[in-house]
């Protein structure tokens, strides 16, 4: 089921209730980087990337109140360089967002009265005082996404001491590049192609499925590992052939790399063409990854633990030759596994997963407090979770029917199948 709300993120987030949600997995617009329709208030708008960071540590600090307690936060920011003609946009003739509508500079106004979309409506923030231009220099990166991701971290907006947030678990800041980016203008600088995702909890025991996404074992330059005494030679002076092959797949990188020319699809993941007229949208495939590892198919009503994957680990055999070489049990080919890769090299069987005995289990609920056309929406609807999206512009809205046919369409062709890993609750 997906519920979609009309509004301003902050101003909506708050009709949500506490510890409702499992994941929250968004792109807010980037800072000054485009117009989106004139909208008002719209986010990335702000006049200083101060602005910018505390507007989205004052949303986060939302995402803790309707987290629950295993649940993850995943959002992805890309940086803006400090330039002319704007908020930080490189507009000039050939520049990076050349041609583009310059920002109209409207969260100036909504830090100080609270006025309009996104940026803080009616949350009472006090006007921060003037802290000359804001920016760095000309043609130098923000650093926004590395700096909300440390705020968090630490517990405070590193731009503005003054601002703090209770501290979060930073596990992961995960690097998104793309082999396609836009071209833009070079220049003095290589081609901007990277966006990272800030993946966060505020427990030590998260609700996290790596066998969900893990590579198939057809990918094997995924999943081979040089093993200990690989770099010794034989009794001919031939280095010895060491490989580790994991029979249940490899775990996705914390860069997300696609080669499409192989058919290699891992964790670059890059963006894919649209009939619909939206600036930035998620392709299918991240959104999928993030909604399977962190966002668990069924929760219990009644005490809120999530339905964990159980599984059983059988050690493969290993040949007397192997284990007089030192190979422990769960080696997959030649060779003495080191350095502790048992969790590269194991061969696991779900078997099921937990019951808590209430029988009384709700979906597994994402939000997009940034939905735009409603890729993240899709994907978990697809996938059997519950989601709920947030945008301020209703033009949005309009476009979700058209992008789930699309998103089905990408991640299952015609008609969907849920991939098989969770037809056990059947």
């Amino acid at each position: 089921m997906i519920t979609n709300l009309l509004g301003p993120a902050l101003e909506q987030i708050r009709t949500i209730p506490d510890q409702s949600i499992d994941l929250v997995a968004t792109s807010p617009p980037f800072l000054a980087l485009r117009n989106y329709n004139n909208l008002d208030g719209q986010w990335g708008s702000e006049a200083t990337p101060a602005d910018f960071l505390a507007n989205l540590i004052d949303l986060t600090a939302e995402f803790r109140r309707v987290l629950a307690p295993h649940g993850s936060i995943a959002v992805e920011l890309g940086d803006t360089y400090s330039g002319s003609g704007g908020s930080g946009g490189d507009y000039d003739p050939l520049g990076m967002r050349a041609g583009q509508p310059k920002t109209t500079r409207s969260a100036a106004r909504t830090r100080v009265d609270g006025a309009g979309g996104h940026c803080n409506k009616g949350s009472g923030r006090p006007p921060r005082p003037a802290k000359g231009t804001g920016w760095p220099m000309r043609k130098s990166l923000t650093g926004v996404p590395t700096l909300y991701a440390w705020s968090l971290a630490y517990g405070r907006n590193l731009l503005d001491p003054d601002q703090t947030i209770e501290p979060w678990r930073i596990r992961n800041l995960i690097t998104w590049a793309r082999n396609n980016p836009p071209v833009g203008a070079l220049g003095d600088k290589y081609r901007p192609a990277t966006s990272y995702i800030t993946v966060a909890t505020t427990t030590r025991d998260r609700w996290f499925d790596l066998d969900a996404v893990r590579s198939p074992l057809t990918e094997p330059d995924r999943v081979q590992r040089r093993i200990k005494g690989s770099s010794r030679a034989d009794g001919l002076g031939r280095p010895q052939s060491g490989i580790v092959q994991n029979a249940d797949g490899a775990p996705p990188l914390d860069h997300w790399h696609d080669t499409e020319a192989d058919g290699d699809l891992t964790w670059l993941v890059n963006t894919q063409g649209s009939g619909l007229a939206h600036y930035a949208m998620w392709p299918p495939k991240l959104a999928e990854r993030l909604v399977l590892a962190m966002c668990p198919l069924e929760v219990c009503r009644t005490c809120g633990k999530p339905r964990r994957r159980l599984v059983d680990v059988a050690p493969s055999p290993v040949s007397s030759e192997q284990r007089a070489a030192g190979a422990p049990n769960g080696v997959q080919g030649p060779g003495a596994v080191g350095f502790g890769h048992r969790h590269l090299t194991r061969n696991a069987t779900t078997t099921g997963w937990s019951d808590c005995g209430h029988d009384n289990y709700r979906p597994g609920v994402v939000l997009d407090p940034f939905a735009g056309t409603g890729t993240t929406l899709a994907v978990a609807d697809l996938h059997g979770r519950d989601a709920i999206g947030i945008d301020l512009d209703p033009a949005n809205q309009s476009l979700h029917a058209a992008r789930y046919d699309e998103v089905k369409q990408s991640l299952f062709g015609v008609a969907p199948q849920l991939h098989g890993q969770m037809g056990l609750f059947a």
